[in-house]
């Protein structure tokens, strides 16, 4: 070999040895819940050419969904909350999802239309809601926003409008009021609203939010103050000195 020759191949192995390594981008663990078996089967294939995703298992039950999840954690979970035809199954596995795996990011994806259970479902601190008629390609997409830190809430439709009136809600700091219940500032704003005898609808009107959401916070102030009927949340609310 010689001299030029010689100093050639010293160069490559030089560079070989401080070119830069590429890491390699771990594959994110899917798991899907869902009822329906051809909407299970459906995202599994819809992922499958994706490199950067694998579906580890699908489920039709909050309990098959958590063996699984507390036998491959998952990195991100596409539930239908609406399992049992509409009861609150869904949103207790989202709970216990959210509390049992530290980490996980939950996308929402439901053709479900009951407004007080997708106030609960949100309220509980879930990364994403999009309606099931939503483009394949949307969701692939709110998927990849997931796993990569962000939210993507669907707030188009009778349904995504619901979701707004939570968000904004949810933007504003929790109030203390006077007689120590944690109030946030919207459900304050109806506390007052129903002490001077306004119905839902007209509480609804003057906050610019649904009926059905006002009766979430409705519900909310009975739960905080300890109260059963309606009747009675204004009277407490006075007692405790919070109005």
């Amino acid at each position: 070999m010689t001299a030029d020759a010689l100093l050639d191949h010293h160069a490559v192995l030089d560079t070989a040895r401080t070119a830069p390594t590429t890491t390699a981008r771990r594959t994110a663990r899917i798991l899907v819940v869902d009822d329906e078996a051809i909407v299970r089967f459906g995202l599994r294939q819809l992922f499958a050419p994706d490199p950067h995703v694998t579906v580890i298992g699908e489920a039709a039950t909050p309990r098959d969904a958590l063996v699984i999840a507390d036998r491959c954690p998952p990195d991100l979970v596409i539930l239908d909350v609406a399992l049992g035809r509409g009861d609150a199954a869904g949103v207790e596995l989202a709970r216990m999802l959210l509390e049992r795996h530290r980490g996980v990011r939950v996308l929402v994806l439901t053709g479900c239309r009951d407004r007080d259970l997708m106030l609960r479902t949100v309220r509980l601190g879930v990364h994403g809601y999009v309606r099931k008629g939503a483009d394949t390609a949307d969701i692939v997409r709110a998927v990849h926003t997931l796993l990569r830190g962000e939210s993507v809430f669907d707030t188009g439709g009778p349904a995504g409008s619901m979701v707004a009136d939570v968000l904004r809600d949810e933007d504003r700091p929790p109030v203390r009021g006077l007689g120590g219940a944690m109030l946030t500032e919207r459900e304050n704003q109806v506390l007052r609203l129903l002490a001077v005898g306004m119905s839902n609808r007209e509480i609804g009107r003057r906050l610019v939010i649904s009926e059905a959401t006002v009766k979430f916070h409705v519900r909310n102030l009975r739960d905080k103050l300890d109260v059963r009927r309606r009747t009675e949340i204004v009277y407490t609310a006075t007692r405790q000195g919070i109005v």
